[in-house]
């Protein structure tokens, strides 16, 4: 569609034109108003469905009329869902997973609906037969409590929810907005991970709230927390103090820092490039909620040295990825891939500072999507929402 036209010789056309636009946007201006409750469902905001409407004829340097539409990108109103409802405490995410069957959509439905609660959004996924499994079904609903039969009391909520799990053999959680998950990020030496996810929450960008920075090194973890008035706690390995036996050391460490854990109620552990191998028991532990970021495309140059050896073979991509930790070294969940593209211009050093951004995107989108309870486990994948 063209923003401007030329009056001369059609005049009376573009004229009739311009009545008949004028009259269609009042017709949905007052179609809008009076339709408010359909416009919710739509879970489009009433200021977007508007936008298209809200046009006016002003004069051009010819002299012609130039129709201005207010564009969509440029309204400070149009957020995305979730950053609409960030403050309401009354909504809740509710994640279920289980064999996929008939009438799971309409039995959860029919039981918020039953308890006052108001579906704003729901999301939905089922799995194929192409690995040989049972077919899964997964599900994301939001939900607003504010009128809720019981007020604020969500247990009976719960137990009629429990009551239907049990019914198609379902897993569920519910997740209230108003209850910020308590996040550790562990750092080692490299701190521009850390520096990014802290200057993101401090800029409202993580729904959470940062309980602790964790180190086995005093700096610099301790100086850039200390900026951020973020609990700091050095958690040292030192072999003289096991007869300077290293295995016995770290072990003595992590227990420590699983204590620590465990004592600050932390609900996510982020290795925010934490330089050591975590035990098969804190693998377990903290299954589906320790988020580790590899400087490497997975499987592509696991281990030490990565952008040395990507410069030698000559690789035109390089990559960082987020995923959940597991027992099996950097073979857990993928939750968030990136790429970028290399030339035979850029050195190690080119490599190295490219790969720090995809590493900072990867490992801050990674904790958003899981703070935002975006995130469903399908075996070794994810399932993102």
């Amino acid at each position: 569609q063209t923003s401007s036209f030329d009056m001369s010789g059609s005049a009376s056309a573009l004229a009739s034109m311009w009545k008949t636009r004028a009259l269609h946007c009042h017709g949905l201006r007052r179609h809008y108003s009076m339709h408010s409750v359909s416009t919710h469902h739509l879970r489009i905001p009433r200021q977007r469905q508007l936008a298209k409407c809200n046009a006016a004829v002003v004069p051009n340097s010819s002299g012609g009329p130039t129709l201005n539409v207010e564009k969509e990108k440029n309204s400070t109103q149009q957020l995305d869902d979730d950053d609409e409802l960030r403050n309401n405490t009354n909504v809740a995410d509710v994640l279920v997973s289980c064999p996929d069957q008939k009438g799971v959509i309409a039995a959860l439905a029919q039981l918020f609906y039953g308890y006052g609660c108001n579906i704003i959004s729901s999301d939905q996924h089922t799995t194929s037969h192409d690995d040989g499994n049972v077919p899964m079904f997964y599900q994301r609903i939001t939900v607003d409590l504010s009128e809720l039969h019981q007020g604020r009391d969500t247990s009976a909520l719960e137990t009629a929810i429990d009551a239907t799990a049990s019914r198609f053999n379902m897993n569920w959680q519910m997740h209230k907005r108003s209850e910020k998950k308590r996040v550790a990020i562990l750092v080692s030496k490299v701190d521009h991970c850390l520096w990014d996810l802290l200057i993101r929450h401090a800029n409202g960008e993580l729904d959470c709230e940062i309980a602790l920075v964790a180190s086995n090194h005093l700096e610099p973890g301790r100086h850039i927390a200390e900026k951020f008035h973020v609990p700091f706690h050095h958690i040292p390995i030192s072999p003289n103090d096991s007869n300077g036996d290293l295995g016995a050391a770290k072990e003595k460490q992590e227990k420590a820092m699983r204590r620590l854990l465990n004592d600050a109620q932390v609900d996510c552990v982020v290795l925010a490039r934490y330089m050591q191998v975590m035990s098969e028991e804190f693998c377990e532990e903290w299954a589906g909620k320790c988020i580790n970021i590899h400087h490497s495309f997975l499987p592509a140059f696991e281990g030490a040295r990565p952008y040395h050896r990507a410069h030698t073979r000559g690789v035109k991509l390089i990559g960082a990825t987020a995923h959940y930790v597991s027992s099996e070294l950097d073979a857990g969940p993928i939750i968030v891939q990136d790429v970028a593209h290399v030339s035979h211009r850029d050195d190690v050093s080119d490599l190295k500072r490219k790969g720090r951004d995809l590493e900072r995107y990867c490992l801050a989108r990674a904790l958003r999507l899981h703070v935002d309870n975006r995130l469903l486990l399908h075996g070794n994948k994810t399932i993102v929402y």
